[in-house]
């Protein structure tokens, strides 16, 4: 404590002394305490200058933020809802209120706090900041654009609401008169927002993983790795990056660089899974069957975890209304449900040789539980199913890769081998021909066709 302070504190003591309700000098004491944290003395004062008088929004507002700090945030609530009766124009009622909505998450409450304080401080770039980034329906997308080009008017050294109104134009979700969402993504207009904050400050890691992104879908690979290889030098984003990293050298076939940033993606926890999994992927391209499986499970047990987080997430999303929030958890789970899928298939496949054993082909079940659609599972359980003499069953799995993708030649060589089988030919014919569309050089599809069509002859 300061010389100042402390003499100012014996000032309101002695104040007090002689007269003990004196409600001001109990709430200017009240709040010296309550900057230094000595709870139990505020708690002791504010008590008196309730009892004496009712009737000041100061008593209150100094009331919640002590009940804050204690972490009832339930009472705070109460208690900044009386200070607001009392002076309903005081915009640091609204501030605090705000932030107890937001312990409390209670978005709702939290817009309505935001939006009066707004109306009597037009000029509060943090509250505009603030809720541009609470309002997230299609239905508000202008509006959000507005607050965040606000919020960067009257925030000009703080680069968070350009990268949000960058995040906001690349989304680009809006609804239309129908009431349908469309997305309209304004591709140009973030990437430029997020070389503006590049070139305020090069610390701000998460626009360079973002508008590597960008660069990525624009086919500018070189300009999108130069940004993640930066990207790497800050903790918070390693892992993110190292990951995406290791996807582009995976695609261009570098499987040892690839290897590398899949093994420093898995030093990070929010990470670790995805890294892991392709990690495995990786090895078994490479025929380290063992060693990829190893992977595998293990990446198993963790997308099975965050598969539980991300269906709470999403519901808990659904319920607050922030339908964007939901739909990204949504995108995340159908990854990890596609990962799941491929990684069960994956412990089949390092396994192929015993895939008859039912400790693996419960692995293949797995994986189409998980991802229904996944064309390489149902053409292995197709095949499983040829073997086991069930032809109708062995039919639908094919023509469920083929709806999957239907690039998978694989499954059109069985539905067309299945097809000349009971004698449909010229359905045996499609399926070869479009074998043949895909992959010119198939030995097996140009013998059954030229055998198909000399029995055509005949």
């Amino acid at each position: 404590m300061d010389g100042l302070t402390a003499e100012a504190l014996r000032h309101l003591d002695k104040a007090l002394t002689h007269e003990p309700n004196h409600v001001p000098a109990l709430i200017a004491l009240s709040n010296a305490y309550l900057n230094q944290g000595n709870f139990h003395e505020v708690e002791k004062l504010l008590k008196k200058a309730l009892s004496v008088r009712q009737d000041q929004s100061e008593v209150f507002f100094l009331n919640a933020r002590l009940l804050v700090l204690q972490n009832d945030h339930d009472a705070a609530a109460k208690s900044i809802d009386e200070a607001i009766k009392l002076e309903p124009d005081q915009p640091k009622l609204y501030r605090l209120a705000s932030d107890i909505a937001k312990d409390r998450r209670k978005s709702f409450e939290r817009q309505l706090f935001l939006e009066r304080l707004i109306d009597l401080e037009p000029l509060d770039g943090e509250a505009h900041y603030e809720l541009g980034k609470l309002l997230h329906h299609p239905d508000d997308f202008d509006r959000v654009k507005l607050l965040f080009e606000i919020a960067i008017d009257l925030l000009p050294d703080d680069t968070h609401p350009m990268f949000s109104l960058a995040q906001h134009l690349y989304v680009g979700e809006k609804s239309l008169e129908d009431g349908t969402i469309s997305v309209q993504r304004e591709t140009e207009s973030a990437k430029k927002l997020l070389r503006e904050i590049l070139s305020i400050t090069t610390r701000q890691s998460k626009a360079k993983i973002l508008l590597a992104e960008i660069e990525l879908k624009s086919d500018e690979e070189l300009s999108a790795t130069r940004l993640l290889e930066e990207a790497l030098e800050d903790k918070t984003t390693k892992g993110e990056a190292s990951y995406e990293l290791g996807l582009i050298w995976e695609k261009k076939g570098d499987a040892a660089k690839a290897l590398r940033y899949y093994k420093s993606a898995m030093e990070h926890e929010e990470w670790e899974a995805l890294g892991e999994f392709r990690l495995a992927v990786v090895l078994l391209g490479k025929g380290q069957g063992k060693n990829a499986g190893k992977h595998f499970e293990k990446c198993i047990s963790s997308f099975k975890k965050k598969e539980k987080y991300l269906v709470k997430s999403k519901d808990h999303n659904l319920e607050k209304l922030d339908f964007q929030a939901s739909r990204k958890e949504l995108k995340s789970l159908q990854l990890i449900r596609k990962c799941l899928g491929e990684a069960n298939l994956g412990i089949y496949k390092c396994n192929y040789e015993s895939r008859n054993d039912e400790s693996f082909t419960r692995h293949l079940d797995e994986a189409l539980i998980h991802y229904p659609h996944y064309p390489e599972a149902n053409y292995e359980k197709g095949l499983w199913h040829m073997q086991s003499g069930e032809e109708e069953n062995a039919k639908a799995r094919f023509e469920n890769s083929v709806e999957g993708d239907w690039n998978h030649w694989p499954s059109h060589l069985e539905l067309a081998k299945i097809a000349k089988i009971g004698n449909e030919l010229q359905k045996a014919e499609m399926h070869l021909k479009i074998v043949l569309d895909l992959d010119p050089e198939n030995k097996t599809a140009s013998t059954l066709l030229k055998k198909i069509h000399k029995s055509s002859k005949k």
